[in-house]
C-alpha cells in the first residue's frame, strides 16, 4: 500500500499543529500515515488519550480498497472508497474540512485532473498540507496490482508557488531526489 518518505515528517507534524484543524481529509489514505499522526498530534497530544475523548474528525479517501484494512478504523472516522477527482467536485462542501491533505498523491493523476483537485481543494478547506515530488527523477509504473499508483505528471516549485502559499520547504529523498511540502491556504483566509 502506498507510503511515502519520512524527511519532511516532523516539518509537516508543525504545519498540523499549527492548523490545529478540527476536521481532516486525508487524499489517498494509503498505509494511513497522515490519519495515525493526525490522531495523535491533535488528540492524544492534547490531553485526550482515549477514543472516548477524541473530538477531530478525520476522514480519508482511497481510490484502491485493498489498501484499507482493519487498523485504519483506529485512526479514521471514515474512509470514502473513491475517485478523489469525482469525490471533491460532488461531496465535499466549502468549509467541511479545516485540513486538506495531498500527501503524495497529485502526480498520480494528469496535470490536468490534479491542477483542478488542488485547486478544488484550496477553495473547499482553510488549509491544504501537499507534499509531493519535484522534477523527472520520480519514475513509478503500476505496484502491488494497483494502477492508481502510476505516476501521471511531474511537478516544479515554480507551478506550485503560483498556488496561495502560506508555507513550504523543500527536501531530499534517501536518493537525494527534490520532493517539497506546501501548505497552501484559501485566499482571503
Amino acid at each position: 500500500m502506498g507510503t511515502s518518505n519520512w524527511q519532511n515528517l516532523s516539518y509537516c507534524v508543525d504545519l498540523i499543529r499549527y492548523v490545529s484543524p478540527k476536521s481532516v481529509l486525508d487524499i489517498g489514505v494509503g498505509f494511513g500515515r497522515w490519519g495515525m499522526i493526525c490522531r495523535e498530534y491533535l488528540d492524544v497530544w492534547e490531553g485526550r488519550v482515549f477514543r472516548a475523548y477524541w473530538n477531530t474528525r478525520i476522514e480519508g479517501i482511497e481510490i484502491f480498497p485493498v489498501n484499507i484494512d482493519s487498523y485504519h478504523s483506529c485512526f479514521y472516522n471514515k474512509i470514502h472508497v473513491a475517485d478523489a477527482f469525482d469525490y471533491m467536485q460532488l461531496e465535499v462542501s466549502s468549509g467541511q474540512f479545516d485540513l486538506i491533505i495531498l500527501g503524495d498523491v497529485l502526480e498520480h493523476f494528469t496535470k490536468e485532473r490534479a491542477l483542478v483537485l488542488l485547486q478544488t481543494c484550496i477553495q473547499k478547506s482553510r488549509f491544504v498540507l501537499l507534499n509531493i515530488p519535484i522534477g523527472n527523477d520520480w519514475p513509478q509504473g503500476a505496484a502491488y496490482g494497483n494502477e492508481y499508483e502510476r505516476h501521471l505528471s511531474t511537478w516544479t516549485t515554480e507551478e506550485l508557488d503560483q498556488f496561495p502559499v502560506a508555507d513550504k520547504r523543500h527536501f531530499k529523498d534517501y536518493i537525494n531526489r527534490d520532493f517539497s511540502t506546501y501548505l497552501f491556504s484559501k485566499p482571503g483566509d
